[in-house]
């Protein structure tokens, strides 16, 4: 009886396992981060701040609103000028396939714009349905000190 019940018992537990792999820094997973964020630099080149904002997630929007994003937006290229140029300085990532579908990415770049210059951190994670979306954006430069 207890050979049978293990029988039954071994099938059940071995199906409702589930597995997740983390992976830190993968090539892959920062050149998926950077398809968004040369998406929005592109964007913000093209001064389509509208369209920008689709590319920022709901966790984002929990602490910021779409209007206060697009002030941010105007604010950097009144001060700044035009984004001329972006430059990855440094990255990191952790991603979870498996059972677990999730990600984060935090990219930073150097930025030249018209007037000066300035450090762009952004930070991407994966949602759900497996999108990558922007959840962190911030911008310094001693241009706004002025």
């Amino acid at each position: 009886m207890k050979k049978l019940l293990l029988i039954l018992i071994i099938p059940i537990l071995a199906t409702s396992c589930h597995f997740s792999n983390k992976y830190q820094n993968r090539e892959s997973d920062k050149l998926d981060a950077e398809k968004i964020t040369t998406e929005l630099f592109g964007l913000i080149k093209q001064s389509d701040f509208e369209k920008a904002t689709e590319l920022f997630g709901e966790k984002f929007f929990k602490v910021t609103t779409k209007e206060e994003l697009m002030k941010i937006f105007e604010s950097t290229q009144n001060k700044l000028g035009g984004l001329k140029s972006t430059e990855l300085v440094d990255w990191n990532t952790m991603v979870s396939e498996g059972a677990i579908e999730q990600g984060v990415y935090n990219l930073n770049y150097n930025s030249e714009f018209e007037n000066d210059n300035a450090k762009i951190k952004l930070t991407l994670t994966k949602n759900k349905s497996g999108e990558i979306k922007v959840v962190g954006y911030n911008i310094q430069s001693n241009a706004f000190l002025n």
